[in-house]
C-alpha cells in the first residue's frame, strides 16, 4: 500500500482516527492492525512507525478520552459567588459529557475493555484525579464559610457518586444515554442533597 503524502502529525492522526473507528466497530480484542492500516490509507510499516502495537493505540484512545473529562471539569471556585450556583455549574460541566452519545459510547468501550484487560492501562501511567476539581471547590467553599465540610475529599466523592449513579454507570452497563433534561434534574437534585448536608443554613 502506498501512503498518501502528508505531514507526519497528520498521518499519525489519520491512523489514530482509523483505530478509533476500528475499536468502536469490533472492540479491542477483535480489532485488526490490517484493517486499521486500510482505514488510514497507510502501510502497516507506517502504522507501526507511529504506534508500535494495537495496545499503544488503545492506550492513546484512553489517554485522550479521559483528558476530555479533566479539561471540561477545570472549573474554579469564585469567591463571593453563591456556592449552590457554582456546584450546579460544576455538575453541568460533567453532565455535558455524560449526555454526549459519542463520549459515552467511547466510555463504554474503554471501561469494558479495561475491565477485561487491566494490562491495557500502563503500570507507570499517571492516573487522572477526576475528583480534584470537585474537592478543590468544596475545600475553598468551606474555607470561605459557604459550606461546613470536615473532609472535602469525601464530600467530593459523594457529589460525584450522586451524579454518576444515574447518568454514568447505568450507561456503561448498557442503559440509554440520559437526556439533557434528565441530566439537569440529576444535577439539581444532587446539588440539593449536597446543600442539605453541608450547607451552613442547615448546620445552625
Amino acid at each position: 500500500m502506498n501512503d498518501t503524502v502528508c505531514p507526519t502529525h497528520v498521518k499519525r492522526e489519520q491512523i489514530f482516527q482509523a483505530a478509533v473507528a476500528e475499536f468502536h466497530e469490533n472492540g479491542f480484542s477483535a480489532a485488526s492492525m490490517d484493517r486499521i492500516s486500510a482505514r488510514a490509507g497507510a502501510s502497516k510499516r507506517t502504522v507501526y512507525k507511529h504506534f508500535e502495537s494495537k495496545e499503544k493505540l488503545f492506550q492513546e484512545l484512553i489517554r485522550r478520552h479521559w483528558a476530555k473529562f479533566t479539561e471540561t471539569l477545570d472549573v474554579r471556585y469564585e469567591k463571593g459567588r453563591d456556592i449552590r450556583d457554582q456546584l450546579t455549574a460544576l455538575g453541568e460541566a460533567e453532565g455535558h459529557l455524560m449526555t454526549s452519545p459519542e463520549i459515552m459510547a467511547t466510555t463504554r468501550l474503554v471501561m469494558s475493555e479495561v475491565l477485561r484487560s487491566p494490562e491495557l492501562v500502563e503500570e507507570n501511567q499517571e492516573k487522572t484525579d477526576y475528583k480534584a476539581s470537585f474537592e478543590a471547590m468544596l475545600r475553598e467553599a468551606a474555607a470561605d464559610g459557604q459550606l461546613c465540610i470536615d473532609d472535602p475529599r469525601e464530600a467530593a466523592e459523594e457529589f460525584i457518586s450522586l451524579l454518576k449513579g444515574k447518568a454514568f454507570w447505568p450507561v456503561v452497563f448498557g442503559a440509554p444515554v440520559v437526556s439533557v433534561k434528565e441530566m439537569a434534574q440529576i444535577v439539581s437534585s444532587s446539588v440539593e442533597m449536597m446543600m442539605r448536608r453541608y450547607g451552613q443554613q442547615d448546620r445552625r
